[in-house]
């Protein structure tokens, strides 16, 4: 089989190739991730949490929340199935003007947009 000669030129041509290629994967990966996942998850330390709750009940101020016929208020505990099929367990904050609602688990607290939800129940 006989080899083709590769020159400088075309060493760096392929080189800069990859790297083009590996930015545009990197790119669209991110975005892929970044639609996939539209929650947002904050940490706090356990004994921060009342006062963290306190600033939750201003960001979501609303208490009552009707979803397919079910009402929830706050402070009920709730499974939410998102349309991605993750499950979120805790307890229901409210909901705000950008139609994100709010939850509480044993040391997080999430932010869900109401159009990626698939299914709450109540617990």
């Amino acid at each position: 089989m006989p080899q083709i000669p590769l020159t400088l030129n075309d060493l760096l041509f392929a080189v800069a190739g990859g790297v083009i290629l590996f930015a545009i994967y990197r790119l669209l990966s991110g975005i892929i991730h970044m639609f996939i996942t539209r929650s947002r998850e904050f940490s706090f330390d356990p004994e921060y949490i009342s006062s963290v709750l306190e600033s939750c009940y201003s960001v979501f101020p609303i208490e009552r929340f009707n979803f397919k016929g079910a009402t929830f208020e706050r402070g009920v505990p709730v499974r939410i199935t998102t349309v991605c099929k993750a499950t979120i367990e805790g307890m229901f904050i409210g909901i705000n003007e950008l139609d994100m609602v709010g939850l509480v688990t044993d040391n997080t607290i999430i932010a869900q947009e109401i159009k990626a939800i698939h299914e709450i129940q109540e617990l």
